[in-house]
């Protein structure tokens, strides 16, 4: 029992020397009883396919992509950009 005293006052002395601290155990997360799972959201995959001078073109490329999901942009520029979903 003094063997144990005295390691835990060298202990708590050597943290406290040099501004550490002491770790203390946490309890875990109560489940929130909710009974919803929580699922990480899918990533999708943007992926450029090309630049349009108009709004049409883009249109009309991006109906003919192989990818169920696809987004016409406009730049800074004034131009389009014709971004597909990879995972689509």
């Amino acid at each position: 029992m003094r063997t144990r005293l005295v390691l835990a006052s060298a202990t708590m002395g050597a943290a406290l020397l040099t501004g550490g601290t002491v770790a203390t155990a946490q309890a875990a997360p109560a489940p929130s009883g909710t009974g919803t799972a929580t699922v990480a959201p899918i990533a999708n995959t943007w992926v450029y396919y090309g630049t349009y001078s108009t709004h049409r073109a883009c249109y009309n490329d991006g109906v003919n992509v192989p990818y169920s999901e696809w987004d016409c942009k406009q730049t800074s520029s004034g131009k389009w950009q014709l971004w597909v979903n990879d995972a689509s």
